[in-house]
């Protein structure tokens, strides 16, 4: 009976200590929440040659090169403006990088922020018009075996035409990964179990992944993952409403994005404008436009950095 209670309490101990050094161990608690390192990644990319592009086209400008010269931008200014937070590129060149390069690189730098930048494109609207009628022939039986003969008959039938419109669509958009699949998430996470470990050479923080506690915890923090990516994403189109452009708002992308989903941190896609817009297309491709939208980008880091520090509290894992 003795022998029993005392495994009993020696195994409450231990499910104790688990739990104490992986709540409160400065790299995990929610009192140490900051934002110090951001992943900014450069949308799509060159594959193969500086020829072969990727992703949506306008008239002139391709996605590829509007996000990657935005993204420097972006990096640029949040160096300036944050001085003290590290910021990384998953794409630092103007070449392709795939999806899960481009998740791994995030999940092990232990980033804070994941941003991901993108243009949009709306395809031509197509419309079917009536456009009178004409005179069709054709033939019925008429009898049966070798007698049956063909009998010639004509119809009225309509004719249409097809047109094909511009698409009115303009704005920008911020995705979030869609409440469907945090299932997902915390699959990522949890396959990223190093990932909570900011020294791996230090054997005090090393974390039972299966542990029901832990368990418990990754799936709080996918929901503060998901909260703060939707913070984060509001405060951008916000930012965006202030320089006058339209805000389309935040929305959940149903099909799941990949990296929005593989990435173990708040992570938001940012549409920076329709290429199927003429005037967008315009506004992105110039100078000043893109330097806008990397200014209002920036200032919406900075607010979610100020807020989050402000409260104390760490929308994940990865804060130090």
């Amino acid at each position: 009976m003795n022998e029993k209670w005392s495994l009993s309490v020696l195994t409450c101990i231990c499910i104790g200590l688990v739990a104490i050094s992986f709540r409160y161990h400065p790299s995990y608690t929610h009192s140490a929440g900051k934002v110090q390192t951001i992943i900014v990644d450069a949308g799509h990319g060159f594959k193969g040659s500086l020829d072969a592009r990727d992703g949506a086209m306008g008239m002139e400008a391709t996605e590829d090169e509007i996000s990657f010269n935005v993204s420097k931008k972006v990096v640029a200014e949040i160096q300036k403006q944050l001085p003290g937070v590290q910021v990384l590129e998953s794409r630092p060149t103007p070449y392709y990088v795939s999806l899960k390069q481009r998740s791994d690189f995030a999940n092990s730098n232990k980033g804070n922020l994941f941003i991901s930048i993108h243009c949009n494109f709306a395809p031509k609207i197509r419309e079917v018009v009536r456009e009178g009628t004409k005179t069709e022939t054709y033939y019925v039986k008429s009898g049966k075996g070798k007698k049956a003969k063909k009998i010639k008959k004509t119809r009225q039938a309509p004719v249409y035409k097809t047109y094909f419109h511009p698409n009115p669509a303009n704005g920008t958009e911020t995705y979030v990964f869609a409440v469907h699949k945090t299932e997902d998430k915390e699959e990522i996470i949890m396959e990223n179990g190093d990932i909570f470990q900011n020294e791996k050479d230090d054997e005090s923080l090393n974390v039972n992944i299966n542990d029901p506690v832990v368990k418990q915890q990754v799936a709080l923090w996918t929901k503060q993952f998901f909260s703060g990516s939707v913070k984060l994403a509001t405060m951008v189109e916000e930012e965006f409403t202030a320089i006058g452009r339209q805000s389309r708002g935040v929305k959940q992308r149903q099909k799941g994005i990949w990296v929005l989903q593989a990435t173990a941190m708040p992570s938001i896609l940012i549409e920076l404008g329709f290429l199927s817009s003429r005037p967008e297309e315009e506004f992105l491709m110039s100078e000043e436009g893109q330097q806008l939208m990397a200014e209002s980008i920036t200032k919406a880091v900075k607010r979610y950095k100020e807020i989050i520090e402000k409260n104390n509290h760490t929308p994940g894992p990865n804060s130090k």
